[in-house]
């Protein structure tokens, strides 16, 4: 995949095109969401760091909030960029 930083937004895009075309990888997204994202990006997500995939259905959307914590002025600037995947966990793309 490369060793560019990429935005969450940008990896999620990636993630989520891959999850429509490959069924195989929908369920190993869903089972095992760690694993699959370092598999598909190449990257390693460091322990206690934790990445949660829900489903939408017919009768379900999922809502995601972001965290409670007040932003300072740095981080409410780097999360109108997006946030990369660098600045959350210090994630390697080796």
């Amino acid at each position: 995949m490369g060793t560019a930083t990429r935005t969450v937004g940008e990896m999620r895009d990636l993630l989520v095109t891959k999850a429509a075309e490959d069924e195989t990888f929908r369920a190993r997204l869903l089972a095992e969401p760690n694993a699959a994202i370092e598999e598909r990006l190449g990257l390693k997500i460091p322990a206690g760091f934790d990445v949660k995939v829900l489903e939408d259905d017919r009768n379900t959307v999922h809502l995601v909030l972001p965290p409670t914590a007040a932003l300072d002025e740095a981080d409410l600037e780097q999360a109108a960029g997006g946030i990369d995947w660098s600045y959350v966990g210090k994630l390697s793309f080796d």
